[in-house]
């Protein structure tokens, strides 16, 4: 399986090139058929040459729509191909079957603008007269313009797209990451700002974090990254908004550490019973995966200060096989250890697993 997600393409969204909409679509290719080949015909000229130069028309503007649909069909990522992270990341941002139905429609337009490309040049090739090869020429320019004036849905819908994919975060899914996890408002961001050069925004308010953020941070001479998620609420996967599951395709997909944030004094807003209620929940996710609870927020309540319930809470996450370590992102006490804990753990399964 590890062999198989590395033989996956590793994609980069930024190489994709700017979709015209329709209209611009057809004014580049037109001014370029305009420029680019002969523009005098005389009534005189023999008919074969007459023939031509229309065929040299048709010829070139159908060659330039097949070139620019082409371009967009390949730059955009097949998800079949790509790492299942990024394409599930697309299902859950764009949906999958409305990005296929847009590539499908331009690649069944690029059949259609060949059909009639090869079509009018046959009809040409038994034209009589100039008017007749110029209205064939007129008939089959024109066709080809209509085709591409139905796509302005298709092409303003993979415009938005790429604009969106060029600002997803470069992650990469084969190296060492570990990803936080928890619910809106435990410290995630804090945390990731400590141990990484990112930059993220820390405010006392949930879903503060909106997207999946990447930092890099060195242990052992090694670079790790860092996904900061979204936080994650404790309801039904069909319930979760397009927030959460980004989150959730993060966990599933990615070779990684998991290190799952708990606030112990509660400021956030939930109980610990809600946190770990959730942690029980998303661990399907994680299974197999290396995991670390982060108890956060020591400098506010003291873990010796639990209620019996409360700790038993906590002492049942260490028996479901995660590792506990206590922390304080504001008073900076804690954090070494939670990263050494992380690394540590995932270094010794990716020996294992010989990655």
């Amino acid at each position: 399986l590890a062999r198989a997600a590395q033989s996956m393409v590793v994609y980069n969204f930024k190489k994709i090139e700017t979709v015209p909409s329709a209209a611009d679509f057809i004014d580049v290719v037109l001014s370029k058929t305009q420029r680019k080949t002969p523009t005098v015909v005389h009534p005189g000229y023999n008919i074969v040459r007459i023939r031509q130069f229309y065929m040299r028309k048709v010829k070139y503007t159908h060659m330039n729509y097949h070139e620019k649909l082409t371009q967009i069909l390949t730059d955009f990522p097949r998800l079949d191909d790509i790492h299942p992270f990024y394409a599930d990341l697309v299902n859950v941002l764009y949906d999958r079957d409305h990005f296929k139905l847009a590539l499908g429609q331009l690649n069944l337009a690029k059949q259609l603008i060949d059909r009639v490309g090869r079509d009018y040049v046959k009809l040409l090739k038994y034209g009589d007269s100039l008017y007749r090869c110029k209205s064939l020429k007129r008939a089959a320019l024109g066709r080809m313009c209509t085709v591409m004036k139905r796509q302005k849905g298709a092409l303003e819908y993979l415009e938005q797209v790429r604009q969106h994919m060029m600002r997803l975060p470069a992650i990469d899914p084969n190296t060492r990451t570990i990803i936080i996890a928890g619910y809106p408002n435990v410290g995630k961001s804090s945390f990731m700002n400590r141990v990484t050069r990112a930059n993220v925004d820390v405010q006392p308010y949930a879903f503060t974090t909106k997207s999946l953020y990447v930092g890099h941070m060195d242990y052992k001479y090694l670079r790790w990254q860092v996904l900061d998620t979204p936080g994650v609420l404790d309801k039904p996967l069909e319930e979760r908004n397009t927030i959460e599951m980004q989150s959730i395709t993060a966990l599933a997909h990615l070779q990684c550490c998991v290190l799952y944030v708990l606030d112990i004094s509660e400021q956030c807003g939930y109980s610990l019973e809600q946190q770990c209620a959730l942690f029980d929940q998303i661990r399907p996710l994680f299974l197999n995966k290396p995991l670390v609870v982060a108890i956060n927020k020591v400098d506010v309540r003291r873990p010796e200060d639990l209620r019996p319930d409360e700790a038993a809470l906590v002492s049942k996450l260490g028996e479901s096989g995660a590792t506990i370590v206590y922390m304080s992102t504001l008073a900076e006490a804690g954090i070494a250890d939670v990263k050494t804990a992380c690394c540590d753990l995932l270094l010794a399964q990716r020996v294992e697993q010989k990655l």
